[in-house]
């Protein structure tokens, strides 16, 4: 009987330990509760690191943008130390035409700079004589520039791209009828000195400041003429700055400045296509809103300055816009574009920048303005 009683004791403490070995064992895995619990806490987690991995992604890609861009205005600082002057935005002109107060378009800013961007290989084998769209040209400008194109540019199609463009104040220059009649970026004239005439053939004609000499106030880059100089009947259009001529400072005018509407248009096919040559001051250039002088007069009591940035000609308001259609500066950049200054200094400038102070980065002359319609104050 003792023995039994033994037997079954250590029987029973076994099964005990085997009972309590076994409860332990099913307590090594999940319960789904907290297989639920742990999945949502991941997915807590990857939502709070992805924003941050995507923030990284765009600010090394603003940091990578702003470092082309300071290549460019290295570029740039060279080519103006050699020639003490400002390059032309666009060149027109060139080919023996029978009618040369219609020049065609001939090339731009970064063939000129071409050599002091590392490229002195295209440049030794683009044709001076011939224009953009001629062979060789033409195939010259469909190569992809690294330096020429911001990482983060959605509108890169590999052929020719920029994205980067000039300060080119309020507007562009055209023959109208008159040589040289001052217009918006889309062609429409625009009377600078609010007097009621425009596209008047001589500056004597009108009022003092004319609106050609205001319109050289307002920006630091233009159209000029190539090739027909000194040509009878065609005076040719040379206006351009000289560091000296920036008169409110190199560190307060601006430059260059992204625009992602810029260079190559995909819709473009034929041979008059656009690429990083082209002379076409909409996808060469940006400018400031236009739009202050309401109706293109810039009479007193018509000018609002704060319409410089704002609208759809407000910075980073192009980005959904045809190409060479938003000639302001667009980036991808959240909040703002990269700019540089005519000193080489780069900086971000936030898309929220008053109107008044934005158009002041503009005008290498803005203290010339004074007493007139145009005067938006001290630009230091």
């Amino acid at each position: 009987m003792e023995y039994r009683t033994r037997s079954r004791t250590r029987f029973m403490n076994s099964n005990q330990k085997k009972m309590r070995h076994s409860g332990n064992a099913g307590r090594q895995g999940f319960t789904l509760i907290e297989l639920l619990v742990s999945i949502s806490i991941i997915g807590l987690l990857m939502s709070l690191i992805l924003p941050a991995i995507q923030n990284s992604r765009q600010s090394a890609e603003r940091i990578q943008c702003a470092n082309r861009l300071r290549n460019i205005s290295i570029a740039m600082q060279g080519w103006v130390a050699a020639n003490d002057r400002y390059p032309a935005a666009g060149l027109w002109g060139g080919r023996n035409v029978t009618d040369k107060t219609a020049p065609e378009p001939h090339h731009n800013w970064v063939v000129e700079l071409l050599p002091y961007l590392d490229r002195q290989d295209l440049s030794d084998r683009w044709n001076h004589d011939l224009q953009m769209f001629d062979a060789p040209n033409a195939d010259l400008a469909q190569i992809h520039l690294k330096v020429l194109v911001c990482p983060s540019d959605h509108t890169v199609n590999g052929t020719g791209d920029l994205s980067y463009a000039l300060n080119g104040g309020i507007g562009e220059s055209l023959n109208l009828g008159v040589h040289d009649c001052i217009t918006d970026p889309f062609y429409n004239v625009i009377d600078l000195n609010g007097n009621g005439q425009t596209c008047l053939p001589l500056d004597s004609d009108e009022m003092s400041p004319s609106d050609r000499e205001i319109f050289y106030r307002l920006g630091l880059f233009f159209n000029e003429n190539y090739g027909f100089r000194g040509t009878a009947g065609y005076e040719g259009t040379h206006r351009y700055h000289r560091p000296a001529t920036v008169i409110d400072g190199t560190s307060n005018t601006l430059m260059i400045a992204e625009n992602l509407r810029t260079g190559y248009d995909p819709f473009r096919t034929d041979i008059n296509r656009s690429t990083w040559a082209t002379a076409d001051a909409r996808r060469n250039r940006g400018f400031f809103g236009h739009q202050i002088c309401n109706g293109n007069d810039c009479s007193t009591g018509n000018v609002d300055f704060e319409r410089a940035n704002s609208g759809n000609q407000a910075i980073n308001s192009g980005l959904d816009d045809p190409e060479g259609e938003a000639p302001w500066p667009n980036s991808s950049h959240p909040g703002g574009v990269n700019i540089a200054m005519a000193d080489g200094s780069v900086r971000f400038l936030s898309e929220d920048i008053d109107g008044r102070a934005y158009m002041q980065l503009f005008t290498p002359q803005g203290s010339k303005l004074q007493g007139l319609a145009l005067d938006n104050g001290d630009p230091n």
